[in-house]
């Protein structure tokens, strides 16, 4: 399928999810939303995809929101106007409802919008030349893309507090020692090794990759020790099923590497 707004590329079993407005810093359109939303339903559908990577074309990942759009909804009565955005944030947050492992490859200027869409991913790398910014209090406005969700769960809530209330754009050493990338790599190391550990990951056994996905994240939301064993036993005994933990355990006794073959 072809995209206005995007660009996907499959690189073996691997997409890469390109946002591609760079004149204008990829900016986060109501028609990217669409489209957006589009190719995370092509990429879940496809079984031959066992990772995601998404970056931004250009010099930018993404500059957050469109600012003539914006400018319209201040026009817009807040019942409309209310509607209108938890739908196109959805649309770009869908991206959580992939099984498969995303990376976010942080190219440039990650700011507003732009930056908790890197949230929503699960490993996030950066650039060197990355800058991060959640700047909706800048313009008057409360954070949205989920942004104070998100961001504490992954910074701490002092933290998350700091980066919303003050807007400041911090630099992707700073995003290392907070630990909101888990990498910073010279710009054109970037892809090279978000592909790397992404296709390190997808050579797992993936019914057990995809089912430890779900865990983390019911479990990080529930906070409930006893919910979290329930369903860390009832996701072991899935895997006991598949062909791939034999196969693992049969290698690990033979001292060989193991072939797997499973998927989900």
């Amino acid at each position: 399928m072809e995209y206005s707004t995007l660009l996907l590329e499959k690189v073996g079993e691997i997409m890469v999810l390109k946002l591609n407005l760079p004149d204008a810093l990829n900016p986060m359109t109501q028609e990217m939303s669409l489209e957006f939303r589009q190719a995370i339903e092509q990429i879940g559908g496809d079984p031959e995809i066992k990772g995601l990577i998404l970056t931004g074309s250009g010099q930018a990942f993404s500059a957050g929101g469109n600012l003539k759009e914006m400018k319209y909804r201040t026009e817009a009565p807040p019942f409309r106007h209310k509607e209108e955005v938890r739908q196109f944030y959805r649309k770009f947050l869908s991206i959580r409802n992939l099984k498969i492992p995303t990376i976010a490859a942080v190219n440039g200027y990650a700011i507003g919008a732009g930056a908790c869409l890197l949230l929503a991913c699960d490993i996030r790398i950066a650039s060197e030349k990355a800058k991060f910014g959640f700047t909706f209090v800048k313009i008057g406005m409360h954070p949205g893309m989920a942004a104070t969700y998100l961001l504490p769960r992954i910074v701490g809530t002092a933290k998350a507090y700091e980066l919303l209330a003050t807007g400041d754009i911090i630099d992707a050493v700073e995003a290392y020692r907070i630990g909101m990338v888990s990498k910073v790599v010279k710009a054109e190391e970037l892809m090279p090794t978000a592909l790397e550990l992404v296709k390190k990951i997808a050579s797992m056994p993936m019914v057990a990759v995809k089912t430890m996905k779900e865990s983390i994240y019911i479990n990080f939301e529930e906070a409930n020790i006893e919910v979290a064993l329930d369903r860390e036993a009832a996701h072991q005994a899935l895997t006991f099923t598949t062909g791939d933990i034999k196969e693992g355990i049969a290698a690990t006794i033979e001292k060989r590497k193991a072939k797997y073959s499973d998927n989900i």
